[in-house]
């Protein structure tokens, strides 16, 4: 057997072929799931046997586990994607105890009062980890404290907030990346919720204006047609709701055609500034 047939059958079995062909933020993110599963499974373990454990079992599973992957992390070193995987399986197992901290003592505290103490304690473990999916679990809780406690504008503003600082450490760095995407959709979320049910017209016009600000970073910096399209799609949601109620349109036939042309409009821009943006690359 040649050398040729010898490198077929081994890529074959182990896929190295496969493997080589992933995106590098591909490996990461199925260990974070994986960490994400892991937790899962733990806590539906911890809720199946809550009544036969006793108060000291309860709250050794959490930290032992947080222990562990704290040792582990250091061991493997924070900057491989083994280390970042524990060390995000680390904040996890935060929000563990803090989930069988209220459990235990019923202390009669409100959802979101937990949900803050787990971001607090998230910050300085972000910090010393320099694990920036810590720093992406951080904000996912921050969120949900300011869902149960806040309004559109503040969990908007945070989101933006969040994305800008991303942005401004990716332009720093040189490294253009995907991450910043998970707090653009946020904010073009919260802020597009803001613009249909707020009631009032500044409401509209404020995310309208947000909308645009991001579109035209976007389109400035160059940064793909991932940002451009979740832009234009959010602005395109929010210009029809109000041309809708602004000329009150009833012909059903009218109005599909209408969208469609303002989304087929729409997605043919980000085409082509994405294509120019790739042809000056």
């Amino acid at each position: 057997m040649n050398n040729m047939n010898k490198t077929y059958i081994k890529n074959a079995l182990f896929r190295t072929d496969f493997l080589s062909a992933l995106p590098p933020w591909a490996g990461p993110l199925c260990g974070l799931m994986g960490a994400a599963l892991f937790l899962a499974g733990t806590v539906c373990f911890v809720a199946y046997n809550w009544g036969a454990w006793g108060t000291l079992y309860k709250f050794a599973l959490p930290l032992i586990g947080l222990a562990a992957c704290a040792a582990a992390a250091y061991r493997f070193g924070l900057e491989s994607g083994t280390g970042k995987v524990l060390s995000f399986a680390c904040g996890l197992f935060v929000g563990l105890f803090w989930v069988v901290y209220g459990q235990v003592y019923q202390t009669g505290a409100f959802v979101y009062e937990f949900c803050l103490a787990w971001a607090v304690c998230l910050v300085p473990l972000a910090l010393l980890a320099g694990n920036r999916w810590l720093w992406l679990l951080w904000a996912a809780v921050c969120n949900g404290y300011m869902i149960l406690y806040g309004d559109l504008w503040i969990w908007t503003i945070f989101n933006t907030g969040c994305f800008s600082v991303s942005e401004w450490s990716m332009l720093r760095s040189g490294k253009r990346g995907l991450f910043s995407l998970f707090f653009l959709a946020a904010a073009l979320w919260f802020c597009l919720l803001c613009g249909l049910f707020g009631g009032w017209s500044i409401h509209f016009w404020g995310s309208l204006g947000l909308m645009i600000l991001l579109a035209g970073y976007a389109w400035r910096f160059r940064r793909g047609a991932a940002q451009l399209g979740f832009c234009a799609f959010a602005l395109d949601i929010l210009l029809i709701k109000q041309i809708v109620s602004w000329f009150n349109i009833e012909n059903e036939v009218v109005l599909v055609l209408g969208v469609l042309f303002v989304f087929v409009l729409s997605a043919g821009a980000v085409y082509a500034l994405s294509r120019r943006e790739e042809c000056r690359d």
